[in-house]
């Protein structure tokens, strides 16, 4: 069953408070609805009429017992036509997959089967014959086991009409037989069409609930999944929170390791940003992050590669499968790019616009370093580049030499 949209979600409520005594859903859930399970209850179809055509073929032993002399007669009517008819309807019903017609081929095909009985029955012309007008109840009961409600109520009427032909032509052989007949075939329908009514509406309300539950379900997961996305992520900037980054951060750092691949860690400080707030204001201040975060972000377009807000004015990137040339690459194009926002900064000593500074350090090819031990060096980097003049990115290797490039 597919998921609900948000209109049949309002639908699904509507008609649940609503109620279907009709039996009918608005449109797209009554389309919904009889699609939901269409291939099952076409199985199921065929499987009955399949096992109809041996019911039917089996009443066969009552007439050669009953009826010796018309035995010809009915098999003919119950073989002959029945058989070939009910093969054809099945075939139609396997062939054509138009569910709301599969239906209403169950009111058509019991019509056929009541049709021979009343032919069985008025051309028997005897007392035994006419007994065999019973034979309707049998239908009755056996249709109602599967059918939906309103072709019952169809085949019901059909079937009903059909005995009182029969009944008009039948003489009153014992006394009040036609009206005992018609009395009991009657309570069989009554009781039949009950039951088809209840099944059918406790169908209609477990396919509502399911449909609501799934939509819950599903409204509870994408609940769920921004939950977690705000969990880790940053909610200024858009980029991944502190907590976000540690993770990343621990889980390549391992992979790179056992793949013997480097990787590079970035701390980016923006330059004199407690000057800038002060000179423009903690919301101006809060645009410039977002306008420096959007200009790193557009440096990196790797799937290995992470931003994060670090903590303040600080942000902070992973660069998977970087060396240290690339790595320095990677500084000095995100120095250029913050730099070409060219957000005004009066209070910086730099320059004229916001600039950053950058510490760099490299988990190379000789093994695993810890995260504490590649951040500590990077924080040094960063701190160097801050009192070098700012404005640039000083690059940290294992051993603890390192080199300052400007921006």
């Amino acid at each position: 069953m597919k998921t609900a949209t948000s209109l049949e979600q309002i639908q699904v409520d509507q008609t649940l408070e609503d109620g279907f005594r009709c039996l009918r859903f608005p449109a797209m859930l009554e389309r919904a609805f009889v699609e939901a399970h269409a291939d099952e209850r076409t199985f199921k179809l065929i499987l009955a009429g399949l096992n109809s055509l041996l019911v039917f073929g089996g009443i066969l032993l009552a007439d050669h017992l009953m009826m010796p002399r018309q035995f010809a007669w009915a098999l003919t009517l119950r073989i002959g036509v029945y058989g070939p008819f009910i093969l054809l309807a099945l075939f139609i019903l396997h062939r054509l997959s138009y569910p709301a017609l599969n239906e209403w081929m169950v009111a058509l095909v019991a019509t056929v089967a009541s049709a021979i009985v009343a032919v069985l029955v008025v051309t028997g012309a005897t007392m035994v014959s006419y007994t065999k007008v019973v034979e309707l109840i049998i239908v009755v009961v056996y249709v109602a086991v599967f059918a939906r409600f309103w072709p019952m109520v169809l085949m019901s009427i059909i079937v009903l009409c059909i005995h009182m032909a029969v009944m008009y032509r039948a003489p009153d052989l014992i006394h009040g037989w036609r009206l005992g007949s018609s009395l009991l075939l009657i309570t069989t329908i009554s009781f039949a069409l009950y039951g088809c009514y209840v099944r059918e509406r406790n169908d209609r309300y477990a396919f509502l609930l399911d449909l609501r539950e799934q939509t819950l379900r599903g409204s509870l997961n994408e609940a769920n999944e921004r939950l977690a996305e705000m969990v880790r992520t940053d909610a200024l900037t858009g980029v991944a929170n502190r907590r976000a980054f540690d993770e990343f951060l621990a889980r390549n750092q391992r992979d790179a390791a056992a793949s013997s691949r480097p990787l590079a860690l970035l701390l980016i400080d923006v330059d004199h940003f407690k000057a800038f707030n002060d000179l423009y204001g903690h919301s101006v201040g809060d645009q410039c992050l977002c306008a420096v975060a959007d200009a790193i972000a557009s440096c990196l377009r790797r799937p290995v590669d992470m931003l994060a807000r670090w903590g303040g004015e600080e942000f902070a990137v992973v660069l998977g499968d970087a060396d240290a040339a690339m790595a320095e690459q990677v500084a000095m194009r995100i120095c250029q790019s913050v730099q070409a926002r060219a957000v005004p900064h009066a209070g910086s000593s730099c320059a004229p616009v916001v600039t950053v500074s950058m510490g760099v350090a490299v988990q190379g090819l000789g093994g695993f370093v810890s995260t504490a031990s590649l951040t500590q060096r990077a924080d040094e980097a960063l701190y160097r580049a801050k009192a070098e003049g700012r404005n640039g990115v000083r690059l940290a290797m294992a051993d603890g030499s390192g080199a300052t490039s400007a921006c």
